[in-house]
């Protein structure tokens, strides 16, 4: 290969910039006006002003109404990390639009109420840490709906 292929080889490399995420950020001031939360689950928080946020890009065993004693005991570990990690750096609490049919954001008929965020700590995003910790399993959405919620905990 002659040398200065490879070298634009590396240069195009050195200048990939990834694709945008899967979902449209809205701007944090306009989005959550307060950033004080308190952990319900492993993917949802309740912000201090009473709203509701379901963790985008990964689904957490549930606490409530768990299929399996597994899943009530995973999903008491992941809200007891995402506590752990949310009392350890700096958060932040993003609002992105949430899957759901046009004009039913908001509404119980898109996700139960709930608005929809990320969650990051000191600038990483909880959801892929509790994935890796399993704790959690990948979730993305489409555009207005989302596919089956995976559980995997009772398998």
């Amino acid at each position: 290969m002659p040398l200065i292929s490879l070298f634009a080889g590396l240069v195009a490399a050195s200048t990939y910039v990834s694709p945008a995420p899967a979902f449209p950020v809205i701007e944090i001031a306009s989005a959550f006006a307060t950033q004080s939360y308190t952990v319900v689950d492993g993917d949802t928080i309740r912000l201090d002003d009473g709203t509701r946020v379901r963790l985008n890009g990964y689904n957490a065993p549930e606490t409530h109404s768990p299929q399996c004693d597994r899943e009530a005991i995973l999903g008491n570990r992941a809200k007891e990390r995402l506590e752990e990690l949310s009392a350890t750096g700096r958060t932040q609490v993003v609002q992105v639009q949430c899957a759901c049919k046009p004009g039913t954001e908001g509404s119980d008929k898109c996700n139960y109420g709930r608005s929809c965020g990320i969650l990051t700590v000191n600038g990483r995003d909880v959801g892929k840490i509790l994935i890796s910790e399993g704790l959690a399993v990948p979730f993305i959405c489409g555009v207005e709906r989302c596919p089956r919620t995976p559980r995997p905990w009772c398998n």
